[in-house]
């Protein structure tokens, strides 16, 4: 468990500046505030002058406040009716014997939790723990301080990372099943669920992933972006359920008694059906997936009928039945077999699987440009396209530059950009449209007439627009395939083909010349790239290769 100390969201002095308008406070003058927060501090464990007392918890444990303080920072005490004290949900209030405290009873909140909510009602310190940061914030929720809520929600997206992603997936899952008032919660679920099918490779040899509920491992390799070969998807469901069935990682399925043979299948029951087993290669599922005697018989008949269409005109289909196990072959298996009208579709009396069907489609295998704000998501299968415009299916790339984290200014860019090569340039319009260009020459001073650069491999693309399909468009005039100026961020050709200019996410002032020094064939014109000549780009990145790849030959131009 990490637990971070951090001062509230907002300054003090900030907030003081806020509120007082044009009357400017100094530092000098806030001098006392650092005391204030130790005096209100204590005065927060101060039990004689307390006049509410929460019984929080199922142990109900006494935590003691002052009203007059909730009033002032928490929206529930605010808008109270005549004769209420709160309108925390789920609390009760017991009647009031005239100078004693209220008792105001929250069983269902966790006592760390609300020592933690009333140090920031009183100081805006906050203290965050990973496990129960989600309670944090479903707590500032209901009791109304919008600013603890948003900090918690900060601390995650800012913490999150490849060792507890699994942790805040499970985390927030479980504040859901409890809460009926947690969709503030559900953005954070589904930025969970994307980073770790982004970063699955690494995210499944966690200790985290292994101890996630059942839900949450369906959650993930329900997802088309869960991004692992299918048979890695099916070899890291089996560790899980191996791990919660307490057998020993190592321990093949030929050795398991049947006792660990029955615990690991109950794990795996309504499990497996979210595996694409139809996806996984004949010899795996043989060798490995029904010898642990968990798939259910018409799942494995169902894994040989595809195969047999995928073998149909090529070579006649036999089934080994030893491979299916304990299932016996026979005539009267109706899974196999089908009379039906489209029987004799492909010649062999198999029924054919309907294209959309989600156990054949292919989940990116892998995520080739991690960290990426424009391609994730559904957006993420566009990095194969761009991998195969670059020649290398396979090859990764790392982030060297993102605008909105770096800066929009052209300096931001050349500070971080000039002598990186290879580089992909992706970049996002206001409109939504995905576009950008290749370079395999760096971005630097040179002597040259213009700041041109000589480039054999060049090119600009359209990745994403309601207008264009997927288009390359290969460099023709290659002693200006790109352009050096310190004061515009990155060029492409002469006119220019592409420019994105300095503060490009507030002005109109990047445009596009295409067809100039790229060729785009005869369709091409100003509006290929970002739908018209001048645009606003409001996101773009810089990728350079993570390891060294091939050499790759000269493509065409092409289009998907």
């Amino acid at each position: 468990m990490t637990t971070t100390v951090r001062p509230g969201p907002v300054s003090t002095l900030q907030t003081m500046n806020d509120k007082l308008g044009a009357v400017q406070v100094s530092e000098k003058s806030l001098a006392g505030v650092p005391q204030l927060l130790v005096d209100l501090q204590r005065l927060s464990e101060d039990q004689e002058t307390a006049d509410i007392i929460f019984l929080v918890d199922r142990e109900e444990e006494r935590i003691y406040a002052h009203r007059i303080i909730l009033q002032a920072r928490c929206r529930s005490f605010q808008t109270t009716k005549r004769d209420e004290i709160c309108r925390i949900p789920g609390c009760t209030v017991s009647p009031t014997v005239s100078g004693n405290p209220t008792q105001i009873r929250l069983p269902h909140i966790n006592a760390n939790v609300f020592r933690q909510f009333i140090l920031y009602a009183y100081t805006g310190k906050i203290i965050f723990q990973d496990a129960r940061v989600f309670e944090l914030m479903i707590l500032a929720q209901d009791i109304g301080i919008d600013e603890l809520k948003a900090a918690c929600e900060d601390y995650v997206v800012s913490t999150l990372s490849v060792t507890n992603a699994c942790t805040y997936l499970a985390a927030v899952m479980e504040i859901q099943e409890k809460s009926s008032n947690a969709k503030c919660t559900s953005s954070l679920l589904e930025r969970c669920t994307s980073y770790i099918g982004e970063n699955a490779t690494e995210c499944v040899k966690t200790s985290s992933f292994l101890n996630l509920p059942k839900d949450g491992i369906i959650k993930l390799i329900s997802s088309d972006y869960f991004c692992l070969e299918e048979e890695d998807v099916w070899r890291c469901v089996l560790s899980w359920a191996k791990h919660k069935a307490g057998v020993m990682a190592s321990l093949l399925p030929g050795r398991w008694t049947e006792e660990e043979r029955t615990r690991v299948c109950q794990h795996l029951a309504g499990v497996i059906n979210h595996v694409r087993l139809l996806l996984i290669d004949s010899q795996v599922f043989a060798e490995e997936v029904e010898p642990t005697g968990a798939v259910p018989m018409e799942l494995s008949l169902e894994r040989y009928r595809h195969a047999a269409l995928q073998t149909s005109s090529k070579a006649p289909f036999f089934i080994n039945s030893t491979a299916l196990g304990s299932v016996q072959m026979s005539s009267n298996v109706p899974s196999m077999c089908n009379n039906n009208s489209n029987s004799g579709a492909n010649g062999m009396g198999i029924t054919s699987f309907g294209d959309n069907d989600k156990r054949l489609q292919p989940r990116l295998l892998q995520n080739l440009f991690p960290g990426s704000s424009i391609l994730k998501n559904d957006k993420l299968h566009l990095q194969t396209t761009l991998n195969a415009w670059y020649g290398v299916p396979k090859q990764n790339w790392r982030l060297v530059f993102r605008a909105s984290t770096n800066g929009f200014s052209a300096s931001a860019f050349h500070r971080y950009c000039d002598g990186v090569a290879p580089a992909f340039v992706i970049a996002q319009s206001s409109r939504g449209e995905i576009s950008g260009g290749f370079t395999d020459v760096p971005w630097a001073k040179t002597n040259r007439k213009g700041g041109y650069i000589h480039s054999e491999r060049s090119f600009l693309f359209t990745l994403y627009s309601e207008q264009e399909p997927p288009t390359k468009y290969d460099i023709i005039k290659k002693p200006y395939a790109i352009c050096y100026h310190p004061e515009v961020g990155p060029i492409f050709g002469a006119g220019a083909d592409l420019q994105i200019a300095n503060a490009c996410n507030s002005s109109m002032d990047s445009y596009s010349n295409l067809p100039h020094s790229y060729d785009g064939g005869n369709n091409a014109s100003s509006s290929s790239l970002f739908g018209d000549y001048n645009f606003t780009i409001t996101e773009y990145e810089v990728y350079t290769l993570s390891a060294p790849s091939p050499p790759v030959n000269k493509l065409k131009t092409d289009r998907l």
